[in-house]
């Protein structure tokens, strides 16, 4: 059964890194720098990218590792290598597929399918920062047909999902032992919380920046299609 969890958690992985890779650079005089709430946005996307996507590849892996070297037997390896993966597999449990592993799954990669198709349906004109690029248009079709920022849905139905599916109590890093066994590792899942907690904020601000900065510039357009579209992020809710 535990074999079954590597596509999902391959899945998953995958779905983030695409969630968190730029489809195109913003030039400097494109980008609209004037809030507090901005600046920081900014400077997370500059220095923690990497690391959130890093770190997610890291756990996903660690445990697809655990999975692999339990199934296939320490019996199979190398001598060297048995006695490092026999230490290893004595300290850190192999956690069966549950419901809430399952859920935040599915949440993870849908909100990376969602971004996906927001970065196809905008091209080039979908970038990181807060920009007005050259011969910029408003785009109303796709995923902006339902709510005006659906790439932010798609990032946090993502940070619930990994919430869900590494936070609850019978998740892998939870449950496993994986916490106590790697040095640093608890360091590095708060950090990496801070992060997420801190970006999902500076982004619901940024809903309003941003809905300034397409209304200036597009004017009667952008409130045509704000009265047709009139919700941000969920439908007939907000």
């Amino acid at each position: 059964m535990s074999l079954l969890k590597i596509p999902l958690i391959l899945s998953s992985a995958v779905a983030m890194h695409v969630s968190l890779t730029r489809p195109n650079q913003s030039l400097s005089s494109e980008v609209v720098r004037n809030p507090l709430s901005e600046r920081i946005m900014l400077r997370l996307l500059k220095y923690g990218l990497s690391f959130v996507k890093g770190s997610y590849w890291g756990i996903s892996l660690a445990e697809i590792a655990v999975i692999g070297l339990r199934a296939a037997g320490p019996s199979t390896l190398p001598s060297m290598i048995q006695q490092v993966s026999g230490s290893l597999l004595g300290k850190i449990q192999d956690m069966p597929i549950t419901s809430p592993f399952l859920i935040g799954t599915a949440l993870v990669i849908t909100g990376g399918l969602i971004r996906w198709w927001c970065f196809r349906t905008l091209g080039r004109f979908f970038t990181f920062e807060v920009s007005v690029r050259k011969e910029h248009q408003l785009v109303k079709t796709g995923p902006y047909a339902i709510v005006r920022h659906p790439s932010y849905t798609g990032i946090y139905l993502q940070f619930i999902g990994v919430l869900i599916s590494h936070g609850s109590r019978t998740s892998w890093l939870r449950d496993s032992g994986a916490l106590d066994t790697f040095p640093g590792l608890k360091q590095f899942v708060l950090l990496w919380l801070a992060l997420e907690t801190a970006a999902a904020i500076s982004l619901l601000l940024r809903t309003s920046q941003e809905e300034e900065v397409v209304k200036s510039h597009f004017g009667d357009e952008w409130k045509r299609w704000a009265k047709v579209v009139r919700y941000r992020l969920i439908p007939g809710v907000y």
